[in-house]
């Protein structure tokens, strides 16, 4: 059976068995054969994603044994305003892609969205036997191996390449394996489901394919080498990996169907324990003919770009392992600026939640990953919500994502020992433990671990993440687990609830973060501004548009009419239309912040914060007040100032202009 990525592209011809003995031959020398048009190659110029772009040219290439074999060389091209005499352009990384037994070069082009992004040419070619190329017969690796030593000498020969790895799969990964040793300049190798020896596949191919009995296996195996001897001229006994691994020292990735019956996973597994170079071994899901996810296919590009040893790829994998840009897509590419807008709403917030969860589904843990609840929040910060798991499977928690320092882009010459650190964190809570976890490259490291939470359970959790970077994980009054997530990053981030898998119910999530509510709705621009204000911290503000005042608890009048009469304002007509945001100032208290006001009983001062609290009322931060209690103020500019956290209920207020005071009269002070 081909491969599922080519099903829809090629048909198969098959040969006709009579006998137990044909019908092992076709299982080795002669399986389906994979017919197809040029046209299923795509166009010859293209773009990938919208992004990059990319050509294809067609060559015959003759082998040692006059067979000609149809290939493609998939480059990258430059874009509008870039030089093809750039060096990116000129030589490039170049992955050479071997396909199975039964399949062709159209197997590789799922993954041209992989590589053409990064710059990197992608070669491949139909084998002797295969596909639209000469040849009666496939060697399942020994003809093969010099067909692949005929492409590599064509593209080293065009100087047009900087070096070269190999992807092979089933035939193709055996090929690679036959000709390592004898090419140690390859950069790495992808090896997806090779045989130990085609002796050991023949005998294991005879009794689960053929159906032979195992009491005839032997004669049937014998008459099969000698008609493989005088149809295909090569010897099975000839085709033993085991003489090539122990001579081959170049990097290799090793993978596995876990549901494969046609070269079973203990043919890799033993290959991988012989092999002498630097090793990975990775175990996949389907079966032998099933198309590769995307989380395997990008494993696999990883491996290979840290093979290549490139100065521009080497820069790229450090910022994707540190969270600083996602190489497989464009979701990130206003995040690498390190300037996140601000003032975003939620719309936003759950647009880049899915995008995340787009780029983290190549990590097979966060894979059914959803986002809800995005909040943009400024350290130090705690957060509460109620969390209850409904079933003993179920995972869920918090996405963090952080903001990296002030020059670590900057530093992209990869010499900053900060750009390794992983930008995303994973809080996860279970029924048996709770946990933390680091986003590095294509794979998730748990750093923190602690108790879990009961099932069926509503459980108040709190998180909270001080200005020195140690994130605290809260059930009750319990504490679960702490950690130092370091200071290499901004006081800024953003927090979504996630839910992994069963089924979890979650409460409103509440952040108690004052300035970045704050940050959202004036902007940094205001903040600069009233953070250079005088030094008694009364803010200094040049526009005349009037601000809706927030009511506190007793809320406002629904209509801007209503208000301007109660409030007993007498503003010019024109002016009246902008009292309209005083409708949701109930809801949104933080937009007293900048203002003075006057307490009574306490005397006047600046709202310089709002401090939200679970079930209960919200507070304003108030400095320059007499006799309040001291709180240290998480506003920049206004360290040290004594604060006094006070709950704002409107019975008079006057409103006027930015220079002139709002009064208040005080209900309570915490």
């Amino acid at each position: 059976m081909p491969p599922a990525e080519i099903k829809k592209g090629a048909e198969f011809v098959q040969v006709d068995t009579q006998n137990p003995v044909d019908l092992l031959l076709s299982l080795i020398i002669r399986p389906p054969r994979s017919k197809y048009l040029s046209e299923k190659l795509g166009p010859k110029q293209f773009r990938v994603n919208g992004k990059a772009h990319g050509r294809r040219s067609d060559i015959i290439l003759k082998n040692s044994r006059g067979h000609a074999l149809q290939c493609s060389f998939f480059e990258p091209s430059p874009g509008p305003g870039e030089s093809r005499e750039e060096e990116q352009f000129k030589q490039t990384p170049c992955v050479i892609f071997l396909h199975g037994n039964s399949s062709c070069r159209l197997e590789a082009l799922p993954l041209l969205t992989l590589v053409m992004p990064l710059r990197i040419s992608l070669f491949c070619f139909d084998f002797s036997g295969s596909g639209v190329s000469d040849g009666e017969y496939i060697s399942l690796g020994w003809f093969e191996r010099d067909d692949l030593q005929t492409c590599i000498e064509h593209l080293r020969s065009t100087g047009r390449v900087s070096s070269i790895a190999l992807w092979g799969r089933s035939m193709g990964a055996f090929t690679a394996l036959l000709h390592a040793d004898r090419d140690p300049s390859i950069a790495g190798m992808v090896l997806d489901s090779p045989f130990v020896s085609l002796k050991l596949l023949a005998q294991e191919l005879a009794g689960r394919k053929a159906l032979i009995p195992s009491w005839a296996t032997r004669t049937v195996l014998a008459a099969a080498r000698s008609s493989i001897q005088s149809r295909a001229g090569f010897d099975i006994e000839d085709l033993e990996a085991a003489n090539h691994v122990s001579q081959s020292f170049m990097p290799a990735l090793f993978i596995a169907a876990k549901d494969d019956d046609f070269i079973l996973p203990h043919h890799a597994e033993k290959l991988f324990e012989s092999f002498q170079g630097e090793k990975e071994f990775y175990l996949t899901e389907g079966d032998h003919h099933t198309a590769r996810s995307e989380a395997c296919r990008r494993k696999a590009l990883l491996f290979l770009c840290r093979t290549f040893h490139s100065e521009r790829l080497d820069r790229l994998l450090d910022l994707h392992a540190g969270g600083l840009v996602d190489i497989f897509g464009a979701a990130m590419s206003a995040q690498v600026t390190g300037n996140p807008s601000r003032g975003s709403d939620e719309a936003d917030l759950d647009s880049e939640g899915s995008d995340l969860c787009r780029q983290m589904r190549m990590i097979p843990a966060l894979s059914q990953m959803v986002l809800t609840r995005g909040k943009r929040c400024q350290r130090p910060l705690e957060v509460r919500t109620s969390v209850r798991l409904l079933q003993d499977t179920s995972e869920a928690g918090f996405f963090i994502r952080l903001e990296p320092a002030e020059g670590a882009l900057a530093a992209v010459g990869i010499t900053d020992d900060d750009l390794g650190h992983p930008r995303f964190l994973i809080v996860t809570l279970t029924t048996d433990a709770s946990m933390i976890s680091r986003v590095h490259s294509d794979a998730l490291r748990t750093v923190a671990v602690g108790a879990g939470i009961p099932e069926s359970t509503s459980s108040n959790v709190s998180m909270s993440i001080d200005t020195a970077g140690t994130l605290s994980l809260q059930a009750g009054s319990g504490l679960l687990l702490t950690m130092d997530i370091g200071q290499t990053f901004r006081g800024e981030l953003t927090i979504w609830t996630m839910l992994l898998r069963g089924q979890t119910g979650f409460s409103n999530i509440i952040v108690e973060d004052g300035e970045a509510t704050l940050r959202e709705h004036l902007g940094d621009a205001i903040l600069r501004l009233r953070h250079l204000g005088h030094a008694d911290g009364v803010v200094l503000r040049s526009s005349r548009r009037q601000v809706g005042v927030p009511g506190g608890d007793c809320g406002l009048p629904s209509s801007p009419s209503s208000c301007v009469e109660e409030l007993g304002l007498s503003l010019p007509r024109e002016d009246v239309a902008q009292l309209a945001a005083i409708k949701d100032c109930a809801s949104r208290p933080e937009a007293l912040v900048g203002w003075r006001v006057s307490v009574l009983g306490l005397g006047e001062g600046v709202v310089v914060g709002v401090r939200r609290r679970l079930g209960r009322a919200t507070q304003h931060l108030i400095a320059g007040l007499a006799g309040g209690e001291s709180l240290q103020t998480t506003l920049t500019g206004v360290a040290d100032a004594a604060t006094c956290p006070v709950v704002l209920q409107r019975k008079q207020s006057c409103l006027s202009c930015f220079e002139q005071p709002c009064s208040y009269q005080m209900a309570h002070v915490a």
